[in-house]
């Protein structure tokens, strides 16, 4: 009965992730669009979006007992496990330091070039990443698991997908020198920011008369 008991519970996860893409679509619709700082929105509403695709409905479809005897274990884990972990933790950490940086700095981190590409090369090659771990996952259990192949043979079978892997990867790489060119570049406060030298004005040890 605890296959059934983490069967209900697996089915309730994608829940809380659905509800929180939701709610942030809404408010983007609602009050988001004239927001000064659209880098840092997009990596927010990217966010909610991708860590309901990667941890809550892809977690969700190979985390089920009937389908996660055959793929735990698998190239199926990697495809949920990388877009979960990018869209759960690291596109949080992105969208707080897009927020954060233009308030330290008194620099407009906010709308640069650099940060957009940098938003859609990461998530474009996330996004390539994960379906060629799809793909390749699926033929793994297939070949691997139902077919009973030895798992050497099997790895060699998939090195075709991998090259697609290597290419997402790649561009997922130039994403995150983007977002790492453009916090170097603009991450120093202003002179305003910095301000003007204080002096201490000098502090009397007597008491009061």
């Amino acid at each position: 009965y605890w296959l059934m008991i983490g069967g209900i519970f697996s089915a309730l996860e994608p829940l809380a992730f659905l509800a929180m893409a939701v709610w942030a679509i809404n408010m983007y619709r609602r009050k988001g669009r004239n927001h000064p700082n659209k880098i840092g929105l997009y990596w927010t509403l990217g966010c909610a979006i991708m860590s309901f695709v990667g941890a809550g409905f892809l977690g969700f479809a190979h985390t089920w007992p009937a389908v996660n005897k055959w793929t735990h274990g698998t190239l199926i884990t990697a495809m949920h496990g990388h877009l979960a972990f990018w869209g759960a933790y690291a596109m949080l950490v992105f969208a707080v330091i897009s927020y954060v940086m233009p308030t330290m700095t008194g620099r407009n981190l906010m709308n640069h070039m650099s940060g957009y590409l940098a938003f859609w090369c990461a998530n474009i090659g996330m996004v390539g990443m994960t379906g060629a771990f799809a793909v390749s996952g699926i033929a793994q259990v297939y070949l691997e698991r139902k077919l009973g192949m030895d798992f050497l043979t099997v790895q060699k079978e998939l090195q075709v997908h991998f090259y697609g892997a290597l290419l997402a990867a790649s561009l997922f790489t130039v994403g995150i020198l983007l977002f790492i060119y453009t916090f170097i570049r603009y991450g120093l406060p202003s002179d305003e920011m910095v301000g003007k030298e204080i002096e201490d004005e000098p502090v009397s040890s007597g008491g009061r008369g």
